[in-house]
């Protein structure tokens, strides 16, 4: 849990579901064993841009890269906008 959490930043409810445990005992353990991140800035350089820009080039939505990372959608999104990688464009009306 402790790899999950401080070396790839995974989220405490992505490691609940895949341990199979309520997400508030994860919480607890945090907390008793006194895990801090140094600094929540960080996680964004732990995903492979060269990665994310084939699977944004191949058509893989947001939604389906952040499911299969378990970075969040906001993440994904975020990521897709800093870097200028391949996606939808907005349809114009008119």
């Amino acid at each position: 849990m402790a790899r999950f959490y401080l070396d790839e930043y995974r989220t405490l409810k992505w490691i609940a579901e895949h341990a199979g445990v309520n997400e508030e005992a994860i919480k607890v353990l945090v907390r008793e064993y006194g895990m801090k991140r140094d600094g929540r800035a960080t996680r964004w350089r732990q995903i492979d841009l060269d990665w994310l820009r084939d699977q944004r080039a191949a058509g893989r939505t947001c939604r389906e890269l952040a499911a299969e990372t378990g970075f969040s959608l906001g993440m994904i999104s975020y990521l897709g906008r800093r870097h200028d990688l391949p996606g939808r464009r907005p349809v114009r009306k008119g």
